[in-house]
């Protein structure tokens, strides 16, 4: 099996969330490595995976200038078990389907028609104060006492 680079981080915690992401999709920690320059190593301090400063590596020939720079890459073991709905991180679809409103918005607007569920108020505009349909055990208003008993 071959490998593969996941990403290019600034930040050790930036290189922490891409783990994070792949042990999610179904990567082990066994299989991802964090490859640095000297400098940036040092700074990568417990975490449970694998840390070096080989970057040798076919995959990583692109990221020679980020290495130096000091950027971390994820280097990754290819795992056959995994499809690749999970390399992409799409098993849940949710990046491909837009969030829709299931029941759209009536014109809330002054000139709305005889379709909008909302046109029955014969007074468009305004608000109702009162309704004569409220439910009996509703908590009734007392002006002269606040919601702890003291007379006002």
């Amino acid at each position: 099996m071959g490998k593969f680079v996941e990403g290019s981080y600034p930040s050790v915690q930036d290189a922490i969330q891409a783990i994070n992401a792949l042990v999610t999709r179904g990567y082990s920690k066994e299989e991802i490595t964090l490859v640095a320059n000297h400098n940036k190593k040092k700074e990568i301090t417990d975490v449970s995976i694998a840390v070096t400063t080989d970057s040798s590596h076919e995959a990583l020939k692109s990221y020679q200038s980020d290495i130096e720079k000091g950027n971390i890459i994820a280097l990754v073991e290819e795992d056959s078990s995994i499809n690749d709905e999970q390399k992409t991180g799409s098993a849940n679809y949710e990046a491909d389907s837009p969030a829709e409103d299931p029941a759209p918005n009536p014109k809330l607007d002054a000139n709305a028609t005889t379709d909008n569920p909302l046109s029955d108020n014969s007074t468009p505009g305004n608000v109702p104060v009162g309704d004569d349909d409220d439910t009996p055990g509703g908590i009734p208003v007392d002006d002269h006492n606040d919601l702890t008993g003291k007379q006002l």
